[in-house]
């Protein structure tokens, strides 16, 4: 094979494993937190380009530890890249998290140190890779990891890997395929049989796409066993419950793109709240509606709590309130910090700070520019009471108010452009002979109590692809959990260009200790009590919670100043009255039949994370002592040599002989039984280019079948066997 086909064809197995690699990170943006992995696929890139053509190691390395530190700077600070701040931060948040993996506390390592990790762990892969398929001349083990890993993902998660196994077969196979040419077999092969080959990898190949292209139409049945995942969850999370086979965990997701899905009930205990009045817990709100489930509009900065408490809801002067206190005790460490609105006070222990991100209203606790986990914490807010009243007045304060501003308007009334119209139609109908705004807003929430629309957390459909969430639930299915129901609320009311957003948090919980003599109450809050509701925008008063979900009762208080009695309050004590006596037998269920599909609690969440990066760090480790046993022969060669050439034994050229075979087995070149050591040797001297081998093989015969010195022999071949090591071990792959 000439230098040019051999460089092509070489850059062609380059590709290839470049891309099989890549299929590994394409997942993670899906099925981990890992956001722009572009940054990750680039380096993949860059390291197979250097290894392509051949760059000097410390050029590679050099350019290696550039990017890694532009993707750092890019991911998570601001400002220029050739600033003087941010890289002494850097530098100190990788040397206090380096003391951390000192200590074995890799659950709290920062999100920089992890992707400094993922970088390594990549560039070792680029090495490992290059190793088995120019050294070993394999890669059927790597393609066959790569098949397991995206099937698995698959079956395990909400990842779609039907185009990823085509993608991976078809690369993979082309790799092995390569891999397994015979040069020198090509050569010596006659024009005939050339000939005959190439006709059979013409039918082959057109029998292959026929197969493919008949195989994508036909017509194919549903699965046709139960999905084993559910039932596999349930029972090793010692849930012991199990009762649906096609339902899912429940709790808290930050991902909510895809809304959807049954699952099964999780008793486990999230956090327990001392408290002096019931209410939600928030966690953070959406505002995009995609017609699938909820994303962000922007992405912001964090921001200290203190100094920004305007960032969260805050209701006008014109709301009445009473300023309380409440105390939070998570059953394991969290990043995710409850609140409730208005949020006044927040306070944290260990000099720990809160950060709040004003898009999502969401807030984290940070140490030292660190993200940490906490225990506990106390909060003061102002607990308020709704005058229906003014509600119904509130559109009169509209030129005061946000909604004099276009942003606001925009974000909190938008829809999809494909929204069905009937959605529309829907919302119009219900609210036909409405007045105002706090009118068409409890319409639509009685909507769904009045007719008949069904709490189910079985029976649960994902929208297909050319379906809308809210439409489906709205027309077709009529059943689901609070998901289902708020969705359908914001949009009804969008629809209306009312103000609305989606809320996601926690219901109060199951009240565990009841002081008679004082007013403090402890609740715990399970992972059956996930929840999310509507906030609808008053002018004048701010964001006003509702509660559209069947089973559910709004905790806050309405009071009619007008008519000076509390009609609507005792309304709602009269649903919760009714909904309890419904509910008797299945009171721990309650709350359990109002989650969705794919939410997990914060605090299983944070140690599934713990483990996670656990598995990465030795994960990491493991596969740097693979890469050091793999190369142990390269990088220990000059103390090989150093032992061989100091060594005057009358053993050693047959040692040092039998070293040499191996070396070049291990690389490519390995001896048949058939053939005799000098044949082997002109075989050598032809791939290396080189007369040494026949030259030493003689020597070596010299000795083992003529009784020769042995010591001498050696001493005179030593240059001979040294070449040899040096350039089969050291040349680079396309030497080969």
């Amino acid at each position: 094979m000439n230098k040019s086909a051999l460089y092509v064809k070489n850059i062609l197995l380059y590709a290839g494993a470049f891309f099989l690699l890549v299929e590994w990170l394409l997942p993670l943006n899906e099925v981990t937190d890992t956001n722009q992995i572009q940054y990750f696929i680039l380096f993949v890139a860059y390291c197979f380009l250097c290894l392509t053509f051949r760059l000097p190691f410390i050029v590679m390395t050099l350019g290696s530890i550039l990017f890694i530190l532009f993707s750092l700077h890019n991911l998570y600070f601001q400002g220029a890249f050739f600033s003087s701040d941010w890289l002494p931060r850097l530098l100190g948040i990788l040397q206090s998290d380096a003391q951390s993996i000192m200590e074995w506390n890799i659950a709290n390592l920062s999100f920089e140190m992890r992707s400094t990790l993922f970088f390594v762990l990549l560039w070792i892969m680029a090495y490992l890779i290059r190793y088995w398929i120019f050294y070993q001349k394999r890669i059927f083990f790597f393609f066959f990891l790569t098949i397991l890993y995206i099937t698995v993902l698959d079956t395990f998660s909400t990842y779609d890997a039907g185009a990823a196994i085509i993608r991976v077969t078809i690369i993979g196979f082309l790799l092995v395929a390569m891999l397994r040419i015979n040069p020198e077999r090509i050569k010596a092969a006659s024009t005939e049989r050339l000939e005959n080959r190439r006709r059979s990898f013409l039918f082959l190949g057109s029998f292959l796409a026929i197969v493919i292209v008949l195989a994508y139409l036909a017509p194919k049945p549903g699965p046709q066993w139960p999905d084993p995942v559910p039932f596999i969850t349930a029972h090793t999370t010692n849930q012991g419950q199990g009762e649906s086979p096609n339902g899912q965990r429940i709790g808290y997701d930050m991902d909510d793109s895809k809304l959807g899905g049954s699952f099964v009930n999780d008793d486990t205990v999230v956090f327990t709240a001392k408290v002096e009045d019931e209410h939600y817990w928030r966690i953070e709100t959406k505002d995009v509606y995609t017609g699938k489930g909820w994303e962000l509009s922007k992405e912001e900065e964090k921001v200290p709590f203190k100094g920004n408490e305007n960032l969260l809801p805050q209701y006008d002067s014109s709301v009445a309130g009473q300023v309380r206190k409440a105390e939070v005790t998570y059953s394991q460490p969290s990043v995710h910090l409850m609140h409730v609105p208005q949020l006044l006070s927040l306070t944290l222990k260990n000099g720990i700070q809160t950060d709040v991100t004003p898009t999502n209203e969401k807030l984290y606790p940070y140490q030292n520019d660190k993200l940490v986990t906490v225990q506990s914490y106390e909060l003061t807010y102002k607990y308020p009471v709704f005058d229906i009243g003014l509600l119904q007045q509130a559109e009169e304060k509209k030129a005061e108010s946000l909604e004099n501003n276009n942003e606001f308007i925009a974000r909190y009334t938008q829809l999809p452009a494909n929204l069905p119209k009937r959605v529309k139609d829907l919302a119009r109908e219900v609210t036909k002979n409405k007045n105002n705004r706090y009118e068409k807003a409890k319409a639509v929430e009685e909507y769904f109590r009045s007719n008949p629309y069904v709490y189910d957390t079985e029976n649960v459909p994902i929208p297909t692809k050319n379906k809308d969430y809210v439409d489906q639930f709205l027309f077709d299915t009529k059943r689901g959990y609070c998901d289902n129901f708020s969705t359908s609320m914001v949009v009804l009311l969008r629809s209306l260009d009312i103000p609305a957003r989606w809320v996601k948090g926690y219901t109060e919980g199951d009240a565990t200790v009841i002081s008679g003599s004082s007013k403090w109450t402890t609740y715990e809050i399970t992972q059956n009590n996930a929840h999310s509701w509507v906030e609808v925008y008053f002018p004048g008063a701010g964001w006003v919670p509702f509660e559209p979900t069947k089973s559910f009762s709004n905790p806050y208080d309405f009071v009619d100043s007008q008519s000076n009695n509390s009609s609507e309050n005792s309304q709602r004590e009269e649903e919760k009255q009714e909904t309890q006596v419904k509910e008797q037998p299945k009171e721990k269920e309650l709350p359990a039949q109002e989650e969705k599909a794919k939410e997990k609690t914060a605090s299983l969440q944070n140690a599934k994370l713990s483990m996670k990066w656990k598995v990465l760090f030795y994960g990491l480790i493991v596969v740097m002592l693979i890469v050091i046993y793999l190369n142990r022969f390269k990088w220990f060669l000059p103390f090989y040599i150093s032992f061989y050439k100091k060594k005057e034994r009358v053993e050693t050229f047959e040692s040092a002989y039998a070293f040499l075979l191996k070396r070049l087995a291990a690389n490519g070149l390995k001896r048949q039984e058939s053939q005799t050591l000098r044949d082997f040797a002109g075989e050598v001297d032809e791939k290396l280019n080189t007369v040494n081998m026949l030259k030493l093989t003689k020597k070596y015969e010299r000795v083992l079948y003529r009784n020769a010195d042995s010591i001498k022999e050696w001493k005179e071949s030593i240059e001979l066997w040294e070449n040899l090591i040096k350039k089969r071990v050291l040349d680079h792959c396309f030497a080969d």
